[in-house]
């Protein structure tokens, strides 16, 4: 989605021997209060809220996997990254996007951005269907008897809705709410996947009609301005540059307005500069040469036709979009070094909280921050005799950051990690906290406690129990035990920090 913002496609208006055009297209909110909202948009931060989801039962994921309908999982991840990818398009920039369960207002973290605007969408509980669908249709055969047709379909749905308010900076002002719903659905001819097989397959397709419902509000579409390029009648070096200019050789036709401007003041020498700064995306210049081309073109009636209005209007709104991000500061939050100490392990398992700090640090990195290489960390800690992330809750978190040489320390903490292997019954959970303390600060700024829970059945006891035990030598062969559910338990650590967009 990304695109150049001022692209030009120059032409010559037929029957029109003094003056030439160029086409330059901006992209403005389809509603009012565009320098607003483009301001807002300039430097954005993104807040993605969802409700908070109780842990899975014990009776309901048995039933639920009995009867083959295991429960979908909507990725509020993927939807705040897609989201700050359609914003970081033409006129705009993310410094950061970030995911929260919470149904409240405000996201404690924009103070450290010092954004331009905010853009949070608080999600509803996704929903999932299937429905069977008895359709028939009627039609005359050749011996004009009415006949009919009955066929059957199955109807999937997957949808969320969203409750949208931009603000202002820091939750300064709502600029505009609305409400919205994202979501796909295909008529097929079976019913062979459940609803959760079936969003698995499907769920670009709600990602895409987010991105397209919020583009079209708040970006806009391509709204193309007309620019007048005119040359004087009879001179030669004029006409030239004009010539150049069409053609796309902006360089060149500076040189002679410019060298043309000294000397006298010409209203289409001014006016072909501005055009060019414009196009370039010099909008300081460009205003500078308009408001000078306009004042020496007074009392010619060749210059009449041109749209001093527009024209500054759509420069006031670049300008103004360019220094509401030149104020923001977002970059502070990423750029100090952090390091990822052992976790501390409550648990029986030896690899499991040594794969989820890897898988975690990896996460981080990804995510925006700079990362402290894991073995330059434990080494540094094994020459000042810490072998394990229990002995370092007691030791002084200043004088870590100072041997580690980092302003950033993450800690985490493992309650739970194992399987339990019962017949049909397979439960797989992650427990445990990750927290961020800031040298700067002097005290933690952030933390989270995920779980992860999955409870998985089969229909058949011994086919059961001989995957569950085959699986799970498999993965403690290659010191990846529950890696699926690591990767979900890093995934929910690392959404809940701001992320910087790649």
């Amino acid at each position: 989605m990304k695109k150049s913002l001022v692209f030009v496609v120059p032409f010559l208006l037929a029957g029109c021997g003094n003056y030439s055009s160029v086409k330059i297209p901006y992209f403005l909110p389809a509603g009012g209060g565009i320098i607003e909202t483009r301001r807002a948009l300039s430097s954005l931060y993104i807040s993605l809220k969802y409700p908070p989801q109780p842990e899975e039962s014990f009776l309901g994921n048995i039933v639920g996997n009995l009867l083959n309908d295991p429960a979908a999982e909507f990725n509020n991840y993927a939807l705040a990254e897609k989201i700050a990818g359609v914003f970081s398009g033409p006129g705009g920039k993310v410094l950061a996007y970030r995911v929260s369960r919470s149904t409240g207002d405000g996201d404690p973290y924009v103070k450290y951005f010092n954004p331009s605007g905010v853009l949070e969408l608080k999600l509803s509980d996704p929903r999932f269907s299937v429905e069977k669908e008895d359709r028939s249709s009627e039609y005359y055969d050749k011996n004009r008897q009415r006949q009919t047709v009955k066929s059957t379909v199955w109807v999937y749905q997957a949808y969320v809705g969203a409750e949208i308010k931009l603000y202002s900076g820091s939750y300064v002002k709502a600029l505009d709410t609305a409400h919205e719903t994202f979501g796909c659905a295909e008529e097929r001819s079976d019913a062979e996947l459940s609803p959760a097989e079936w969003y698995a397959e499907n769920e670009d397709r709600i990602l895409n009609d987010a991105a397209v419902k919020l583009y079209a509000r708040y970006i806009g579409r391509e709204v193309l301005r007309s620019r007048v390029l005119f040359r004087k009648k009879g001179d030669k070096e004029s006409a030239k540059a004009s010539d150049l200019a069409r053609r796309g050789k902006w360089a060149g036709a500076e040189e002679i307005w410019s060298r043309r401007l000294s000397g006298k003041n010409d209203w289409r020498d001014a006016l072909g500069l501005a055009v060019s700064a414009e196009v370039r995306k010099d909008y300081s210049a460009a205003r500078d040469y308009y408001l000078r081309a306009r004042e020496a073109s007074a009392g010619d009636k060749e210059a009449l036709s041109t749209k001093w209005g527009e024209i500054l209007e759509d420069l006031e709104v670049m300008l103004d979009t360019g220094s509401a991000a030149a104020q923001a500061s977002g970059e502070d939050w990423f750029a100090p070094e952090a390091a990822v100490l052992p976790f501390t392990d409550e648990t029986t398992s030896i690899d499991g909280p040594p794969m989820l700090r890897a898988i975690i640090a990896d996460a981080l990195k990804t995510a925006g921050y700079r990362v402290q290489a894991l073995e330059d960390t434990d080494k540094i800690l094994l020459a000042r005799g810490f072998t394990q992330g229990g002995q370092l809750g007691a030791a002084d978190r200043a004088e870590l950051c100072k041997w580690l040489g980092v302003e950033r320390l993450f800690y985490g903490d493992i309650t739970d990690f194992g399987e339990i292997m019962a017949g049909v019954y397979n439960r797989r959970m992650i427990k445990g906290s990750v927290t961020l303390w800031d040298l700067k600060a002097g005290d933690f700024i952030w933390g989270i406690s995920p779980s992860v829970v999955r409870v998985s059945t089969s229909k058949s006891f011994f086919g059961g129990i001989f995957f569950q035990l085959a699986k799970g030598m498999a993965e403690r062969m290659k010191n990846k035990p529950l890696a699926y559910e690591g990767t979900v338990f890093a995934g929910k650590v690392i959404e809940a920090l701001p992320n910087k967009i790649r």
